[in-house]
């Protein structure tokens, strides 16, 4: 199963798909990411959950272009809590090359503490490999 979604371009700012073999959601991140993007792409994020329940997460950040800091207190305060709600334990995030979406990731990751187990990755065969280890 994979989605995909556009922005008013009509451009692919991320694609959902659901890894079978391996027992995770990927999410495949593109672009420069406006906070009603990110925001509309996690909400995405979950429906997928809901429809294909996994405990595991391969978020990709490599074609990412900028900062999304802005959208982190919606992440922190709505995407995170429903996330562990559907069962969520593990989070692999691969940041993207730009020093400013690496920072957002950061903090993200500050932010998420102890709720579930997120690892920050520039490399995504160690994301996948971190993944399988649980």
């Amino acid at each position: 199963m994979k989605k995909e979604l556009t922005n008013s371009f009509d451009k692919v700012f991320l694609t959902i798909e659901f890894d079978k073999a391996n027992n995770w959601v990927y999410n495949d991140w593109v672009g420069v990411l406006p906070t009603e993007k990110v925001i509309q792409g996690c909400q995405a994020t979950l429906d997928f959950l809901r429809e294909n329940p996994c405990p595991h997460m391969l978020n990709d950040n490599r074609k990412v272009v900028g900062s999304w800091s802005a959208a982190n207190d919606w992440i922190a305060a709505n995407w995170m809590p429903e996330a562990l709600a559907l069962g969520l334990k593990r989070f692999a995030h691969i940041v993207s090359p730009g020093i400013f979406g690496q920072a957002s990731a950061s903090e993200m990751s500050t932010r998420v503490g102890t709720q579930f187990e997120m690892r920050l990755f520039e490399d995504v065969e160690l994301a996948k490999a971190w993944l399988r280890l649980a």
